[in-house]
C-alpha cells in the first residue's frame, strides 16, 4: 500500500443554464507501475467523501452536479492495494441565474416586433387623417393577445386589436391624433410579456 501514489488533482467547472454544472476532475498519472485504476471520491463536507466513482485507468472524470459546495479527492488502486487519498480539492457549483422570460434574445414567452414599412397616411396628414404601420410580430409558445399603435407612449384607441393569436396581423390602421407624435407598435402575449417597438416616424402639427 505504501508504494501506490497518485498526483495532483484539478477541478474544472462548466456551468450550464439550468443551474447544474459539468465538473471535470483531472489528476496526474501515478508513477507506480502496478496501478490499474483510479477512484474519484467526493462529497459536500470536507473529509467526508460520500460518493465514489471508479473510472478505471482514465485520468479524468466528468460529473454533472447540482449547485452546492463539493470536495474531491482521488485514490489509485492495484490488484492488491489502494493509495492514500490525494490532497482534497474544493469547488463550488453556483446557483442558477434567474432570467426574465420576457427578455431578448427570444425566449419561450417573449414578444418580438419588427417594423417593416413606413408610416402611410391618407388625407391631409393632420389630426383625423387615417394612417397605418406595417410590421411583423412573433411570440414563441405564447400567443399574442393584444396589438396596438402607441402615440407618444399612449395607445391610439381605434388601433387596439385584441384576440387569442394576433401574430399574423401585419398592419394596424389608426386615426392620427393632434400634435407632434412619435409612434410605436405595442404587443402583449398571453404570458403577460410585452414589447413596444418605436417606428422612428413622427407627424407634425
Amino acid at each position: 500500500m505504501r508504494g501506490l501514489v497518485v498526483g495532483f488533482v484539478v477541478v474544472l467547472l462548466s456551468v450550464v443554464p439550468c443551474g447544474a454544472a459539468t465538473v471535470v476532475v483531472a489528476w496526474n498519472a501515478s508513477p507506480s507501475p502496478e496501478v490499474t485504476g483510479y477512484r474519484v471520491q467526493y462529497g459536500t463536507a470536507s473529509g467526508i467523501w460520500s460518493t465514489t466513482l471508479d473510472v478505471g485507468p482514465a485520468l479524468t472524470a466528468r460529473l454533472m452536479l447540482d449547485p452546492g459546495h463539493y470536495f474531491f479527492t482521488v485514490v489509485a488502486y492495484s490488484q492488491t492495494a489502494t493509495s492514500a487519498p490525494t490532497i482534497e480539492v474544493a469547488a463550488t457549483v453556483p446557483p442558477p441565474t434567474t432570467t426574465d422570460p420576457c427578455a431578448f434574445p427570444l425566449g419561450a414567452t417573449s414578444v418580438s416586433i419588427f417594423v417593416t414599412g413606413k408610416l402611410n397616411k391618407t388625407g391631409s396628414g393632420g389630426p383625423g387623417s387615417r394612417a397605418f404601420i406595417t410590421f411583423q410580430a412573433a411570440s414563441p409558445n405564447s400567443p399574442i393577445v393584444q396589438l396596438s399603435v402607441r402615440a407618444n407612449g399612449v395607445d391610439v384607441p381605434d388601433s387596439v386589436t385584441e384576440g387569442t393569436n394576433l401574430r399574423a396581423i401585419g398592419s394596424l390602421w389608426f386615426t392620427l391624433p393632434p400634435g407632434p407624435m412619435g409612434y410605436a407598435v405595442f404587443g402583449k402575449n398571453a404570458a403577460g410579456c410585452s414589447r413596444e417597438q418605436p417606428t422612428g416616424f413622427s407627424t407634425g402639427p
